[in-house]
């Protein structure tokens, strides 16, 4: 997957996130937040299958 790929060489880019929600088309982070579902619905406006996940407060990445 493009995305997950981007985002583990970048983890610069999703440290900005921690304690978020966020969702990543292609090799870039198009909507971020603490409400799953309002960043889904933002995400989908621009890809019908973004890559959603959430940003612990501590380094790593859980994708949900």
């Amino acid at each position: 997957m493009r995305e997950l790929e981007w985002l583990s060489k970048h983890p610069e880019e999703e440290a900005k996130y921690r304690g978020e929600y966020i969702a990543v088309v292609g090799e870039k982070i198009v909507a971020h937040g603490k409400d799953p579902k309002i960043v889904i619905e933002e995400a989908k406006r621009i890809s019908i299958k973004p890559l959603i996940a959430t940003v612990p407060l501590r380094e790593g990445l859980m994708i949900v």
